[in-house]
């Protein structure tokens, strides 16, 4: 398949990768032989080619978009960019990085761009640019797996049936620097216990240590899903809509220009569809 030929994955899997702030080594990327130029007459293939390979942080904690699995990169995520590269011509490096850090890691020049299901938000757009929206609200067969934050509760729980239940003398699990704990932050009176992951979090639901946790509805689908036994269920409907975009360096405006482009390519062809119904046709 072209787009893993083209897909230039470079990652180290650490033990700790899963652990709160963890943050991987990984090889510098090879850098593009000329720094990439643009025009009007200029086709997204050839900034493509201009451009190279493209550094991609990732958080491989938002299953099923991105995670590890056999010591592999794999999710809807990383199958919809290798698509995209094969459509451009250009190859991407991934990096493996916390979700706070890859912000970071995008102003600072360590990375062109970061995908790993990131809610397109006005204060995100103060220090990074968007591609155009590749997840949204009203995509999907099923509303388990809408983009939005989403409460998860115990099963035997009949009191949480909202954010209005979540008040003093709860304890919420969130992940932190997302949209999920902004909202907590913002709509509860729980206390609020800070992850560096979404899975840790939802073991301690599991675990009776938190009452509830809010974090992306698809993500506590997936938990569900690989955890049956977990006892966890997903309580009301999205408390947020939110639309998921790849974020991409200030600096970078010919990488965003070439995102656009081949993600347009890729949605107005049969891809997207064989690639959406492979993670999210099946509830």
């Amino acid at each position: 398949m072209k787009a893993t030929v083209r897909s230039l994955i470079l990652f180290v899997l650490a033990l700790s990768v899963a652990a709160c702030g963890a943050s991987t080594a990984v090889p510098a990327a090879p850098e593009a032989t000329a720094e990439p130029t643009s025009t009007a007459a200029e086709t997204p293939t050839q900034a493509a080619a201009q451009t190279g390979i493209v550094t991609v942080g990732i958080d491989p904690s938002f299953e099923p978009f991105v995670f590890i699995k056999d010591g592999k990169l794999a999710g809807f995520d990383i199958d919809l960019l290798n698509a995209m590269a094969a459509d451009g011509d250009f190859e991407v490096a991934y990096v493996v990085s916390s979700f706070d850090e890859i912000f970071e890691g995008l102003q600072n020049g360590k990375y062109d761009a970061a995908i790993s299901a990131i809610t397109i938000t006005d204060g995100r757009k103060e220090i990074v640019d968007f591609s155009a929206p590749y997840f949204e609200s009203g995509n999907a067969p099923v509303s388990f797996y809408n983009p939005g934050q989403g409460i998860a509760i115990r099963t035997e729980n009949t009191a949480i049936i909202g954010p209005e239940s979540l008040t003093t003398g709860m304890r919420v699990g969130v992940k932190s620097g997302t949209t999920g704990a902004a909202f907590a932050a913002e709509n509860t009176g729980a206390e609020l216990v800070e992850f560096g992951e979404s899975k840790p979090a939802l073991d301690a639901l599991a675990a009776g240590e938190v009452d509830a946790v809010i974090v992306d509805i698809p993500v506590i689908v997936g938990y569900i899903k690989n955890n049956p036994s977990a006892g966890i269920r997903v309580t009301g409907g999205p408390v947020t809509e939110e639309s998921y975009g790849i974020a991409v360096s200030k600096d970078k405006p010919e990488v965003l220009a070439m995102l656009n482009a081949t993600l347009a390519n890729v949605r107005g062809s049969d891809q997207y569809t064989k690639l959406f119904n492979t993670w999210f046709g099946t509830p």
